[in-house]
């Protein structure tokens, strides 16, 4: 464990799960065998271009008749775009017409970034707080057909932690993590520092209690969704590699996917551009974390998004596709 994370356990005590707490998941969350399909969507409503072509992202994925939900991970708008609650509003409305649950995991656009003065100078901690206030009024998902959410916050020592959710389709169990880009959240100054450690104590007692629950409950695979591209850059890299604010984090992911041993999916924004791969060498072996996978959407200009099929019978768990909107194709000249 780095200096950073023995800081960050120290803020909030031990980082395991509540044996109370723990037990309620258990009986809540049970594997099933069933093949299902789910989009991933983020960083998307980038600008007025982006706005424009969200409504045939949308259609597209509704008329998709077996996705079951949408992960949307994180940045709801661009790094230029202010942080003004109109633009919450706006967004809330536009999530509530997806026809399937919507599961949603700040960015950092709508939150840490919010200080800059294109951003509007907002107090970035104070936009965390009515975000929290905004999409995650109860346990309730966000779309026009609802599921209900395990939550940190059922936790008393997480209680703010509202965005950091779990449920369960077939035998896979999801989970939401509050990781975000600009280092996430850590470096710029004394307070949002203090708000990182006790942020990422809070992300090592819920990854904790998300493994729990997935090998007590033998499910198949675990699925986080994030934000933040935390330095995966094309080639394979350890987590000592990776950006100072999300290491610690990452070392416990790549703990508990070592230890779970079973198929562990990484759904992430942050850099725009669709991935899927195995980004991760061991911190001791130095070869490749087989069985821990992430998937990139894409974002900003490039308004798609990605299916994902489970199908608990094939030897891959998983299966990835790359949906064009075709809509939304860039408009070219010829050279």
């Amino acid at each position: 464990m780095t200096l950073l994370a023995a800081a960050a356990f120290s803020q909030a005590g031990p980082a395991g799960p509540d044996p109370a707490i723990l037990q309620t998941l258990l009986g809540r969350h049970k594997p099933v065998a069933q093949r299902f399909e789910f989009a991933a969507i983020g960083d998307q409503h980038y600008g007025a271009a982006g706005i424009a072509k969200w409504p045939a992202l949308q259609t597209s994925i509704n008329r998709s008749t077996n996705i079951q939900f949408v992960v949307h991970t994180g940045d709801i708008k661009s790094g230029s775009t202010v942080c003004d609650n109109a633009m919450f509003a706006n967004r809330l409305a536009d999530f509530n017409r997806f026809e399937m649950p919507m599961i949603l995991t700040p960015g950092d656009n709508e939150w840490t970034d919010c200080h800059r003065e294109n951003n509007g100078s907002y107090d970035s901690l104070e936009r965390l707080d009515y975000l929290r206030r905004i999409f995650y009024t109860d346990n309730q998902s966000l779309g026009r057909r609802k599921i209900t959410l395990s939550q940190q916050s059922e936790d008393r020592r997480y209680s703010k932690y509202v965005e950091n959710s779990m449920w369960s389709q077939g035998n896979i169990l999801f989970a939401m993590v509050h990781l975000v880009g600009s280092n996430d959240n850590f470096g710029r100054n004394a307070v949002n520092d203090a708000e990182w450690r006790e942020r990422s104590a809070a992300n090592f007692n819920w990854l904790k209690t998300i493994f729990s629950v997935a090998r007590d409950n033998e499910f198949a695979g675990v699925v986080l969704v994030m934000q933040a591209n935390p330095g995966f850059l094309g080639s394979r890299v350890r987590v000592s590699q990776l950006e100072s604010g999300l290491r610690d984090s990452f070392y416990v992911i790549e703990d508990e996917a070592i230890t779970f041993r079973k198929p562990v999916l990484m759904i992430h924004g942050d850099s725009h551009e669709f991935h899927y791969d195995k980004p991760l060498l061991g911190a001791r072996s130095g070869l490749p974390i087989d069985n821990l996978m992430r998937v990139e959407v894409p974002g900003s200009a490039d308004v798609h998004w990605v299916r994902i099929t489970a199908d608990p019978a094939k030897t891959q768990l998983f299966s990835v596709e790359h949906v064009d909107v075709v809509e939304n194709y860039f408009n070219q000249t010829r050279p």
